[in-house]
């Protein structure tokens, strides 16, 4: 595998105009020397995220995040630290360079996720190969795709659409011939589980194949749509979808089908226009609506109303079936969008008719006049439940859709503004309505007295949560701030002082280990030697933590109060061995006075532990 030219790290965040990166998600606006915008980490209403291009770091109050312009498109875009450099050295046209005699033939990071894109690849390529193939199978593809759905080649090629034969095992023996491993097989969600079976057996057999991309535009797998030559499932039919299951790329929840496209279109101007299916979604865009993205599964997740705020969209609009299964899922879509913070507008579809018809039918005008007819949120919820006169009891059946769902939001003042748009749609006193919800918050349980599913033994991913008054963390933070200690505290402290359970303890004994054996080092050369995603946002957390306006001094006496707990933990325990020891040898006082003599320096040293002091220190470059 190649490795990264020294120095290159840091050569590419220098590289890189913060500002221009970060505006790429967050709206962003002067504010002295920096910019502030939105949280795109948490929902906001007022501005909490601030970058420093010419400190070259972010810092986002509402959520504690905090690093360099690598740390953000790696929370951004839900990368590694290697993909995030690919990522960022694409973006900003910055070649990447490997250390002299390092092969450059595979690709950076070859882990389990960026193999997994690339075997997803292959399979789509295979699959366009066959759909183009001579052959009765791929004829029935071809005609389904140009004469039922009336998509042509050139779309296909766009979005990579292909066929999946009938033969269960030619996948497998095709990627098996291109060198791939049984490991990434078994991973792929392509194929069953092997299990005693010496051939790999696909899951997508006589299907039109649908690649699915992830926000980046990589495949991440597949939706495959029967055909008349797909086989049947014995006595029961065969799906009409077949999707890819879970794996280490592909999560359902977190996958808007056509959001890589979309997304370089959505400006805070436009609209967001979610259909049902994938099909609908290519159609629609292919005829000018270029913002179209289809949930990937039948139920639209809160996880996917996210992606969609962080593209920052003027509103959402719904184009749902026009049946009772259509408008039961824009019930369900309703409550995520509110705690989202999007804004959306639902426009039904005649019953029995989706997008992709209408186009092809009747037209891009006619979906256009039924997307100017959507409706928001509130008046299509009362419009769902109500009758033309409706009773009081239906009122009752509105307020208890929206009031659970209006407690929840941050926003006092979007939740007001709804609560008025609701006492319009209700025929109510504002006042008499507010009063209800003022009622019924009242009377919610509190949290901890509602049901939950969650495992206290369950690790909560949230890096900024680790404690930072450990001695460790406290002199990271010290080095970081001052690397003139770097020197010194590597010949004072003893690896065996560092809880290596805690992140920043592992980070300092790399540290110390490298400046012992090859003197000092600066900041982003400290980083350099870090490997972990978690050691790097430690790392980050404490070096663009703002220090307060202290002294060097002062610095240095915190480093050298780390440096005294350190000694004194590491020195209680020492006794607390010698002292068992102790008890063991009781009855052979001879064995025991060298232990005794032993015990007695521990005491004696505890009183003045090793310090750090000024004159040591080189000066500041």
């Amino acid at each position: 595998m190649p490795r990264l030219a020294e120095g290159f790290v840091t050569e590419l965040k220098d590289r890189i105009d913060l500002h221009d990166l970060v505006s790429r998600y967050v709206q962003l606006k002067k504010s002295g020397s920096s910019w502030v915008g939105l949280s795109p980490f948490n929902k906001e209403k007022t501005p909490s995220f601030y970058v420093h291009p010419l400190k070259g770091f972010f810092n986002c109050f509402s959520s504690g995040e905090k690093g360099d312009g690598i740390t953000f498109v790696q929370k951004m875009e839900n990368l590694d630290f290697y993909e995030a450099i690919e990522y960022l050295s694409r973006e900003f046209s910055i070649p990447l360079r490997f250390q002299e005699g390092s092969s450059t033939s595979e690709p950076l990071g070859q882990s389990m996720r960026k193999e997994l894109f690339s075997l997803q690849e292959i399979a789509k390529a295979w699959f366009s190969e066959q759909m183009k193939a001579e052959g009765t199978e791929s004829e029935v593809a071809r005609k389904y795709w140009l004469q039922e759905r009336k998509f042509n080649h050139e779309v296909a090629d766009s979005f990579g659409v292909g066929y999946a034969p009938t033969d269960r095992f030619a996948l497998g023996r095709h990627l098996t011939s291109k060198g791939i491993v049984d490991k990434l097989m078994a991973k792929s969600g392509l194929f069953y589980d092997k299990k005693n079976q010496s051939d790999w057996v696909s899951i997508f057999c006589g299907r039109l194949m649908i690649p699915i991309r992830e926000k980046l535009g990589r495949i991440c797998g597949f939706t495959g749509r029967k055909l008349s030559v797909t086989p049947e499932w014995g006595e029961k039919k065969a799906p009409k979808y077949v999707n890819s299951p879970e794996t280490p790329i592909f999560h359902k929840g977190q996958i808007l089908f056509n959001l890589d496209l979309a997304n370089k279109e959505i400006n805070e101007s436009k609209d967001f226009l979610l259909v049902e299916g994938q099909l609908d979604s290519i159609r629609c865009y292919t005829e000018g609506f270029k913002t179209t993205v289809a949930p990937q599964g039948t139920a639209f997740k809160e996880s996917q109303a996210e992606l969609m705020r962080k593209s920052n969209p003027r509103r959402v609009v719904c184009l749902l079936d026009g049946d009772q299964a259509g408008q039961k899922a824009a019930l369900s879509y309703v409550p995520i969008f509110l705690k989202t913070g999007l804004d959306a507008r639902f426009a039904t579809l005649p019953e029995g008719a989706d997008p992709d018809q209408i186009v092809v039918n009747q037209g891009k005008e006619a979906l256009e006049k039924i997307i100017e007819e959507g409706e928001p949120m509130v008046s299509y919820v009362c419009g769902k439940i109500l009758s033309k006169k409706p009773s009081p009891q239906e009122k009752i059946k509105v307020t208890d859709f929206f009031f659970p769902t209006f407690a929840e939001m941050e926003s006092l003042v979007i939740r007001d503004s709804y609560l008025n748009e609701l006492a319009d749609s209700l025929i109510v006193p504002a006042q008499a309505l507010k009063a209800d919800f003022q009622k019924f918050n009242r009377n919610r349980k509190p949290a901890y007295q509602q049901k939950t599913t969650h495992n206290p033994t369950q690790k909560v991913e949230n890096k900024t949560t680790e404690r930072l008054t450990t001695a460790e963390d406290d002199l990271l933070y010290c080095l970081l701030h001052d690397v003139r200690l770097g020197s010194s505290l590597s010949q004072i402290i003893d690896p065996s002082w560092l809880d290596t359970k805690v992140t920043a303890g592992r980070i300092l004994a790399k540290i110390l280990a490298e400046i012992l054996a090859d003197g000092p080092l600066e900041s982003s050369e400290m980083e350099e030697l870090l490997e972990a995603d978690s050691e790097r946002f430690v790392f980050q957390n404490l070096l663009f933590q703002e220090p307060e306006e202290e002294s060097d001094t002062t610095i240095m006496d915190t480093a050298n109060h780390c440096i005294a707990a350190l000694f004194a933990k590491n020195s209680r325990k020492s006794e607390k061995t010698l002292l068992s020891s102790l008890q063991e040898l009781n009855h052979n006082p001879s064995s025991t006075t060298e232990l005794r003599a032993q015990l007695k320096e521990i005491r004696s040293c505890r009183k003045n532990p090793p310090k750090i002091f000024e004159t040591e220190l080189d000066p500041k470059l």
